[in-house]
């Protein structure tokens, strides 16, 4: 949901009922009323088309639905862009329809200049440009290729940096900085599906750690004379900062990107010139652990005199008003508050809207001042997790409103509470309420939801059910009763109590919470469970502690596996999905945690070291169904594989479900309602059937 700039219409996608493909809404804010813009079968006839290209991009952006996936509206919503099947299309309010815009088919990653006027994206790996009122397209680069691709974020971007896009506009519009990344060092993987031997292979540049990775470049090119004209190479110590993770290019600012070392530890905020290419540092920050990434900074103020920067350095997020030339002049948010990210900047109340909370399972909006005067709530719910979208308005936000009730409210808003308008959701409402209870435990007042099934007997004793996924970038415990949903579901077919617990290292706790993770991948989310099951069963007599069973997917699918190798002793039977079993064959990103392979970190947190140690009488083998999508291109199905062979060698008993073409994102709903019976048949063969 995007505010336009004046905050007269606010813009969005929904899905109609069951249709999962996504049409264009508005809300018009004088009137209150809502209407439908736009319809993809109103563009295109037939199924879809999308290629490999835009489906790689939307497994990253972890996007499972079709239609339009995104759209960018002019700043007076006089005109929306949208995609479909690699061709774009423009509607405009004028005429209240929507034409195809001539260029040629297979674009991806389609913006609009500052003032509406042209169009840029991703064709056969080169930036092109086409004016929104008709005309030609236009090249602006030249010469991109599979491994050398020019205005294109690469894998570790979009994976892990949370930056998507590759080619920025400056704020006249008259030029644009692009990614030119040589991925030829880049170990070369085939992704080759066993579940479809009639599709070609895939050729995938995969930045696995301890290998070569991207070398990122940026230039500027003159969108007015296209390729014609030779781009000006943007310079930096690449070698010493090789990973771009964030660039702006702001009005009455200079183009500013923020760069780190591989080990994640030292980072530089970088002022390019564009007349010369050449970069000078504004600041920079260092972590002995790693540092973590703030996408929403930094958010430079309108008439460019300096610009908002977040940091960890005192021990917790803090948000931080820099002048033009780096140097700092308040602290706006302090590190109490619990800041989140930056939603917008209002240059003439001198305010900074920010999402922040102290509790970690909560989100809020507030207003702080630039000059560090004590900020003021705009949106807060004691009971909900809200989220605000700002787009370039600084009056009107919309809103996503997740109760703890299992009611879910979206609407639009403006800071001064003029403005309320719902905005009712299509979605067909769950047949139930999740019966959710927040707790905490432990001498680290460890987080924890646990929901009990709906027929829930206070005489019984139920077994416990570990829902995790562990680590620094996701928590599981949150005020929204929908995240609870299908927990609830395998609470009640199971006749268990499923539990989610935020143990030590991961989010909004502070900083030594999250990096105590640093060096104990293999060990601290486990251990942090352990102790928490222990405490939850002498805090809730029901739950029966000797019966846990744990699941998860991707890094819970890890966790799973880790759990009943590691302690047996607790955890009785695993689901694991999508797992990664062998740290080597990983992205880049365990380098963040893990260090530099080889060393004693990646053994210990190895899967296959501790699979093929032959069971014990003290440690005895545990039962674990390992679930895995054959085309996952995140973490190959090769991890799978490892791991059953591991496990084997061990001894070990394993039962495998594979998911044909599936990605790392399940995404077919036979596949989905698949893996949640096996889940629950697998939990209630186990966990109910001995107390051993």
């Amino acid at each position: 949901m995007v505010p336009t700039e004046d905050g007269r219409y606010v813009f969005f996608l929904r899905s109609p009922g069951d249709d999962p493909r996504n049409t264009l809404w508005e809300v018009d804010v004088a009137t209150g009323t809502l209407r439908e813009v736009l319809r993809p079968d109103a563009l295109l006839q037939g199924p879809e088309v999308v290629s490999a290209e835009e489906k790689a991009r939307r497994e990253r952006a972890r996007v499972r639905s079709g239609g339009f996936t995104s759209f960018e509206a002019t700043r007076d919503g006089s005109a929306v862009v949208v995609g479909l099947s690699g061709r774009l299309f423009v509607w405009t309010r004028a005429t209240g329809k929507a034409r195809e815009l001539p260029v040629s088919p297979g674009t991806i990653d389609p913006h609009l200049s500052p003032d509406g006027t042209k169009l840029a994206y991703v064709r056969n790996n080169d930036v092109y440009v086409v004016p929104l009122a008709g005309g030609k397209e236009t090249a602006v680069t030249r010469g991109g290729t599979e491994t050398n691709p020019h205005g294109v974020a690469e894998f570790m971007a979009q994976e892990e940096f949370e930056r998507s896009r590759g080619f920025w506009w400056s704020p006249d519009g008259n030029s644009i900085l692009y990614e030119d990344a040589d991925l030829s060092a880049v170990p070369k993987w085939t992704l080759a599906d066993p579940a479809h031997p009639e599709a070609p292979a895939q050729i995938i540049a995969y930045p696995k750690v301890g290998a070569p990775h991207a070398t990122v470049r940026l230039a500027i090119a003159d969108a007015r004379a296209g390729a014609a004209k030779p781009p000006r190479k943007i310079t930096w110590d690449g070698a010493r900062y090789p990973y771009l993770t964030k660039v702006v290019w702001s009005k009455n600012a200079p183009p500013t990107i923020y760069v780190r070392d591989r080990a994640e530890q030292h980072g530089a905020l970088l002022a390019i010139d564009p007349a010369t290419g050449g970069t000078k540092v504004l600041l920079t920050e260092e972590d002995s652990a790693w540092l973590e990434i703030d996408p929403s900074v930094p958010r430079w103020l309108p008439d460019g005199s300096g610009f908002l920067w977040a940091t960890e350095r005192s021990g917790g997020w803090e948000l931080e008003l820099h002048d033009a030339h780096g140097a700092k002049t308040s602290t706006v948010v302090p590190r109490s508050m619990g800041y989140r990210h930056v939603n917008a900047v209002d240059p003439v109340k001198k305010v900074a809207y920010v999402a922040a909370s102290n509790e970690p399972n909560r989100g809020e909006v507030w207003a702080a001042p630039f000059d560090g005067s004590a900020p003021r709530p705009v949106f807060r719910n004691t009971e909900a997790t809200v989220w605000a979208s700002f787009g370039d308005s600084t009056q009107l936000y919309a809103f996503s409103e997740a109760t703890v009730r299992a009611e879910h409210r979206f609407g639009v808003r403006s800071v001064d509470g003029a403005v309320n308008i719902a905005i009712p959701s299509v979605a067909k409402a769950p047949p139930f309420a999740p019966n959710i209870e927040y707790a905490s435990v432990g001498k680290d007042d460890v987080r924890v939801a646990l929901v009990r099934p709906r027929n829930f007997d206070a005489k019984r004793r139920y077994p416990v059910i570990d829902n995790i996924y562990g680590g620094p970038i996701n928590n599981m415990v949150v005020s929204d009763a929908k995240r609870y949903l299908d927990q609830q579901w395998l609470a009640d077919t199971v006749q268990a109590v499923v539990v989610m617990i935020d143990s030590r290292g991961t989010m909004y706790r502070g900083r030594a919470w999250q990096r105590a993770f640093r060096d104990r991948f293999g060990d601290l989310p486990i251990v942090g469970h352990a102790e928490a099951l222990s405490d939850l069963g002498q805090k809730f007599p029901e739950l029966d502690v000797s019966r846990v069973g744990i699941y998860g997917w991707s890094g819970g699918g890890y966790y799973s596996a880790m759990a009943i190798l590691r302690r047996p002793d607790v955890f009785k039977a695993a689901v694991a999905g999508a797992l990664v079993a062998d740290m080597a064959d990983y992205d880049a990103l365990l380098e963040r945690f893990l260090g530099t392979p080889p060393n004693k970190a990646y053994d210990d947190a190895s899967l296959l070291l501790w699979a093929a140690k032959p069971p014990t009488p003290a440690a005895p083998a545990r039962p674990i169904l390992w679930i895995h999508g054959t085309a996952d291109d995140n973490v190959y199905l090769l991890h799978g594989l490892k791991f059953a062979e591991a496990m084997a060698r061990g001894g070990r008993p394993m039962e495998f479900m594979p998911l044909g073409g599936q990605t790392h994102m399940v995404s077919a709903p036979e596949s989905i309602a698949a893996v949640r019976k096996r889940t629950a048949e697998y939990f209630r063969e186990h966990l109910h059937a001995s107390k051993n």
